[in-house]
């Protein structure tokens, strides 16, 4: 037998298993990983009420401007008070709401005109501590 060991079995022993910094690495880039999916995760559960939010605010606004179509209905085209901005009719908790009525001309229905005319522009703002505001624009006209 000689002093001389085999280098077979030298390379048998080193060639069994991963060593100690491929597992380091290893769980280092998986952490990583698992940290960017994650924050994708939280990202989107912190968002996730907004549409029931929106859809509130739209169904505030709607209600809104209905009482605004309806008084013109019940009492007239004279009878809707133009300013800007005017306190919205029904409250509802955690929204903020405005109205603004003015005059405009048939030819430019987006732009406010000093006298009465024949239609007037109404544009409904609701808008909450948490979501941005939703606007709802109609046109009515004195026929």
């Amino acid at each position: 037998m000689s002093n001389i060991k085999n280098p077979e079995l030298i390379a048998d022993k080193r060639t069994d298993g991963f060593t100690l910094i491929e597992i380091i690495i290893t769980l280092v880039v998986l952490s990583i990983a698992a940290i960017g999916v994650l924050s994708v995760f939280a990202t989107g559960m912190s968002g996730s009420a907004n549409p029931l939010i929106i859809n509130k605010a739209l169904q505030f606004a709607q209600g809104e401007m209905d009482h605004v179509i309806g008084q013109r209905s019940a009492s007239g085209f004279i009878s809707i008070t133009t300013g800007n901005p005017l306190a919205c009719v029904t409250a509802t908790p955690g929204f903020n709401c405005s109205r603004n009525i003015y005059y405009v001309n048939s030819g430019a229905l987006n732009t406010s005109v000093g006298g009465p005319t024949n239609y007037k522009h109404i544009t409904i703002s609701v808008s909450s501590s948490t979501t941005a505001s939703i606007s709802l624009d109609t046109i009515i006209a004195n026929y």
